[in-house]
């Protein structure tokens, strides 16, 4: 709910801003249309529906979250975790050779060997 509170008073600025017929948006606006901006992302939204959202093109959104350092270039810290093992697989070779259940290294060493 309170995000919708945010867009909604976003919105109201931004038709205030047009109405002005200014050339540059507002240092303040464009700082809080950003962060508004970056979080739509950091939850997955697409740069086009955002754009669409807003009514800003979305080069000019894209541009803005990258003069302000924001997540599109930053490193985020992720868990690593271990994959399960892969038992066995099918080899199919392009000249058309099938050895099935072999481990990915005996695969891997019989199609060094053909190749």
């Amino acid at each position: 709910m309170q995000r919708d509170h945010e867009l909604r008073d976003l919105l109201r600025a931004l038709e205030a801003f047009r109405r002005r017929g200014a050339a540059r948006y507002p240092a303040r606006l464009r700082e809080r249309l950003t962060a508004w901006m970056i979080a739509r992302r950091d939850r997955g939204e697409w740069w086009t529906e955002i754009s669409e959202t807003l009514g800003i093109p979305t080069q000019t959104l894209v541009r803005w979250a990258e003069t302000r350092g924001s997540a599109l270039g930053e490193m985020k810290p992720v868990d690593v975790i271990d994959a399960p093992p892969i038992g066995t697989v099918t080899l199919i070779a392009p000249t058309g050779l099938r050895i099935e259940g072999v481990s990915i290294d005996a695969a891997i060493a019989i199609l060094r060997g053909i190749a």
